[in-house]
């Protein structure tokens, strides 16, 4: 009887630890079970190549990978590059050397691209100007005098295709009118991230002659106008007709503007100052060989 006593309390002793055992067990598994699992890239694609779907890249993303971040590098030699000016993109109407037409456009700029030109906004054109650095080897500013409608509707969508940046210059009294951009137009532009507004005075005066009362109002208004209905800070003043005097430049930059772009024929360069850029004249009838001459082809 005793020694029977002494069974029973032996497997009873044994039942009691191996339930202990087993709750230890099972309480380390459910918490390894609630442990986050980090997922390796590999193992994410396994799952998706399984499920059959495929990833596809963030819109931000894909922009980044299309479109790297240029490296800006700094030249031993004064920077010297071409700002095109353009002005109606139409067929040519009376022989005027103010229209190029859009086919011949789209070359121009197709060749651009081709020759592996970058397109500048006003902000890295002016970055090139005042630290004599450039994010690519070929560099060109791209420009359209008056706000002609045409520019909007045609050159636009060529500049768009081709990832290429555009500049249109307000002529801002004369907005709306039959053949000019009206506010839409311009809110049209300004919400294309390509596309840069800036100033082409609100009358479209001969600021040569005109008085620094006329300047002024024709520079401040001018630019109130666009920063208000575009919320932006406009920085650039291209002068009608390119005519300006040794006073236009101080006037300007007292404005709040900080480049200011002639007609006088050439390449761009700091040398003649912020405020007095030559820009190169496009008129109709180039070919691609011309064209490319006619800039310099750097």
């Amino acid at each position: 009887m005793k020694k029977m006593l002494q069974v029973l309390i032996v497997v009873i002793l044994l039942a009691l630890v191996g339930t202990i055992i087993f709750k230890m067990v099972s309480g380390k598994s459910a918490r390894l079970e609630n442990r986050p699992i980090k997922v390796t890239k590999s193992v994410t694609e396994k799952v998706v190549e399984d499920s059959g779907e495929k990833i596809q890249p963030s819109i931000s993303s894909k922009e980044e990978t299309e479109k790297p971040e240029p490296k800006w590098v700094k030249s031993d030699t004064p920077i010297k590059f071409p700002i095109l000016m353009y002005h109606h993109i139409a067929d040519v109407v009376g022989g005027n050397t103010l229209f190029v037409p859009a086919d011949e456009f789209k070359m121009e700029m197709t060749a651009l691209k081709n020759a592996g030109y970058y397109t500048l906004s006003p902000e890295e054109a002016y970055r090139v100007l005042t630290t004599n650095e450039k994010p690519a080897d070929k560099i060109v500013w791209i420009t359209f005098d008056d706000g002609y409608k045409n520019a909007h509707d045609t050159a636009m969508p060529i500049l768009t295709e081709l990832g290429m940046k555009g500049s249109f210059f307000i002529i801002t009294g004369m907005v709306g009118n039959e053949d000019k951009m009206a506010d839409d137009g311009l809110l049209a532009l300004k919400s294309n991230p390509l596309m840069s507004i800036g100033s082409h005075t609100v009358n479209h005066p001969d600021l040569e002659y005109s008085s620094n009362e006329v300047v002024n109002t024709e520079l401040i208004e001018s630019k109130k106008y666009l920063d208000n209905l575009l919320h932006q800070n406009t920085s650039v003043i291209c002068y009608p007709a390119g005519r300006y005097n040794a006073q236009t430049g101080a006037l300007a930059e007292a404005a709040g503007y900080k480049l200011g772009l002639t007609t006088h024929p050439g390449l761009a360069s700091s040398a003649d100052g912020l405020f007095a850029l030559n820009r190169v004249r496009v008129a109709y009838g180039q070919n691609e060989a011309s064209f490319m001459a006619l800039i310099g082809n750097q």
